[in-house]
């Protein structure tokens, strides 16, 4: 601190030296609550924080630290203590707000979740419309649960990028204008096929689309600028009505699809030319088809995963002609064990794949084993590119010799290197959409 304040008898301060915009920068990583406490540190820094361009409010940040065992608190102490949070947060983004001066703003970040949120609607309302007026690139809500969205915000021009997760509804929206939005994340938004035409129409540069918590009210998607589309889904409804019947995305080239108990729709039809990554999840099985395999025959990578996968390849597969563009696959939770011959007909529709994943799950009871093994009278791999096969198991899995044995036989001709990995424990997100994922993290 002394060194700090004598800043200007040297150049020992180097950091205080920086120009505004580099120390802004810093403060970037910094919530708005951290960047005003840097006012201590020098007169140099005493107002930079009100011209920072940067405000990131997380009530997280500022949760009381209780007792060691969080069971011990009663009814009454965790109400005073949320009330007390509450309070100090509200007035720290009060505070930040009122002093800090009227440029405009680059990023602005708010994570508010709370339960009694209706007692402080209009007041959160005004810190997001706050944002709004001061041209933010980046906006980031994440505010649970709130009843609307300041329709400000699908008509602020200036969005880049834009995040928001309130679990409500937006048919209320009626014009959607982000001329220059280029990254859309929606979470728990309810959306209709009226509001999802009104967003492509409206967004006229969005590359990057994740759709999280997605209730599939909407049949169509179509869209010619996007690149990278994710779509997560938890909707309970069993209305095949309502789910997804057509995806027409000519410049898509990365695409991910989650969907745990509605199943993948009945007779979905993609058309993605230009698509080379696809990652699948289908925790419900179903006895439909859904085209989902044949859309996807001219990918480079492609991850299945979930319970439904043995399904969806027995009744796509056949129909489909070779993907012989494709030089990765991954396989989970395909009961491996039990479906040798499947997993060899599967394979041979690749006959250019150069790496193989596998994880390996069921046949955890030694007993399961006898009375439902697949005789392993199996034509070889009549692949000779493959050069490698990573193995995940979970230890408990006692069938893993078997499996190993089918492995070694059946890729015999390619003699890829066979990885072997471990498991403790399952870990429910190994599903997760890696490549996408990097992607969209590094855009």
């Amino acid at each position: 601190m002394e060194q700090a304040e004598n800043s200007g008898h040297g150049d020992s301060d180097r950091l205080s030296s920086l120009p505004d915009c580099l120390i802004h920068l810093i403060m970037s990583f910094l919530t708005a609550q951290e960047a005003v406490q840097t006012c201590i540190l020098s007169k140099r820094w005493n107002n930079l924080w009100t011209t920072s361009p940067f405000l990131d409010f997380d009530l997280c940040k500022f949760m009381c630290v209780g007792k060691p065992d969080d069971t011990e608190w009663d009814n009454t102490e965790l109400e005073d203590a949320r009330k007390i949070t509450f309070d100090k947060f509200r007035d720290s983004v009060s505070i930040t707000i009122l002093l800090r001066e009227t440029s405009d703003l680059h990023k602005f970040r708010l994570s508010c979740k709370m339960n009694d949120w209706l007692d402080h609607h209009m007041l959160i309302r005004s810190w997001i419309l706050y944002a709004l007026k001061h041209n933010p690139k980046v906006f980031d809500i994440n505010v649970l649960p709130m009843d609307s969205l300041p329709h400000g915000a699908f008509t602020c021009k200036s969005l880049v990028e834009a995040s928001l997760s309130a679990y409500t509804s937006v048919q209320t929206v009626e014009v959607i204008n982000l001329p220059l939005l280029k990254r859309l994340h929606l979470n728990g938004v309810v959306l209709n096929q009226g509001y999802i035409d009104k967003l492509f129409s409206g967004c006229p540069v969005l590359e990057f689309l994740y759709l999280e918590g997605f209730c599939e009210e909407a049949s169509t998607i179509k869209c010619q600028s996007l690149k990278y589309l994710k779509i997560q889904c938890y909707c309970l409804s069993g209305d095949v009505e309502k789910r997804i019947k057509l995806i027409d995305t000519p410049n898509l080239l990365s695409f991910c699809y989650r969907t745990c108990w509605n199943g993948i729709g009945h007779e979905m039809l993609l058309k993605m030319p230009s698509l080379t990554h696809a990652s699948i999840y289908s925790q419900r099985p179903y006895k439909g088809r859904s085209n989902i395999v044949l859309g996807l025959s001219n990918i480079q990578s492609l991850k299945l995963s979930g319970r439904a996968i043995k399904d969806l390849l027995q009744n796509e597969l056949p129909n489909c002609p070779d993907f012989s563009n494709v030089k990765e696959l991954s396989l989970n939770y395909l009961y491996l064990c039990y479906y040798f011959n499947l997993f060899a007909n599967v394979l041979d529709h690749f006959p250019n794949l150069e790496k193989l994943s596998i994880q390996l799950v069921g046949c955890n009871i030694e007993g399961e084993l006898h009375g439902k093994q697949e005789p392993l009278e199996i034509e070889p791999f009549k692949g000779t590119r493959l050069q490698t096969v990573e193995v995940k198991f979970h230890r408990s899995n006692v069938c893993f010799p078997w499996v190993m044995k089918f492995l070694q036989d059946f890729t015999g001709r390619s003699r890829p290197q066979i990885n072997i990995t471990g498991l403790d424990n399952w870990s429910s997100q190994e599903w997760d959409f890696e490549i996408s994922e990097q992607v969209w993290q590094h855009w």
